[in-house]
């Protein structure tokens, strides 16, 4: 089996005691060597690694939006690279999304697997801190604070609800209502 092949892939894993699904980072026998003490290549999903002898069946499978993550629930989410450099630094840390059957699925206490559209092999997780929901942008825009939302102070001026039209119509507003996801970087 080539595990390389397996390298920022989204798999199920089986070794002996279960079975393990996540995004996988291949690891070289060089680098276990170095590591670990074990001249043997292997895959890692989160804090988990299994050498290539551990491992009973490996298969790529299609991407989840959620899945279990140091026993928190957590979901896919993706950023623009701007957003996301705000967010990894710090200067965002409210992301706003509709309130649509995804996010109905968050609950605080979960976690966020934040990827970069600009470089999908860049994530970030974030633990959700609270959900703030509203009927329209227009009324989030009022209640929070928009340098949270990833305004720069500089943009606030210009910062208008009618700038989320471009990823959700005012008439996916109207039938789901939208939600700032408060989150911190984990």
């Amino acid at each position: 089996m080539e595990l390389s092949a397996f390298d920022k892939k989204y798999a199920r894993i089986t070794v002996s005691d279960g079975i393990y699904e996540g995004y996988c980072e291949w690891q070289s026998a060089e680098y276990c060597e170095h590591e670990y003490g074990v001249a043997e290549g292997g895959l890692q999903i989160d804090d988990w690694l299994f050498y290539e002898t551990q491992i009973l069946h490996a298969e790529q499978i299609p991407e989840k939006d959620e899945y279990v993550w140091a026993g928190r629930r957590e979901h896919l989410m993706r950023l623009d690279p701007e957003p996301f450099r705000r967010m990894e630094a710090g200067r965002k840390t409210v992301e706003l999304r509709l309130y649509d059957e995804k996010r109905q699925k968050l609950n605080v206490g979960d976690v966020i697997r934040f990827e970069n559209t600009g470089d999908e092999t860049e994530a970030l997780r974030a633990l959700v801190k609270a959900l703030h929901r509203f009927p329209s942008f227009a009324e989030l825009y009022r209640a929070l604070p928009l340098t949270e939302c990833g305004y720069a102070a500089e943009e606030l001026r210009d910062a208008s609800p009618r700038d989320m039209e471009r990823y959700y119509p005012p008439e996916k507003q109207e039938q789901y209502g939208v939600v700032g996801i408060e989150v911190e970087v984990i």
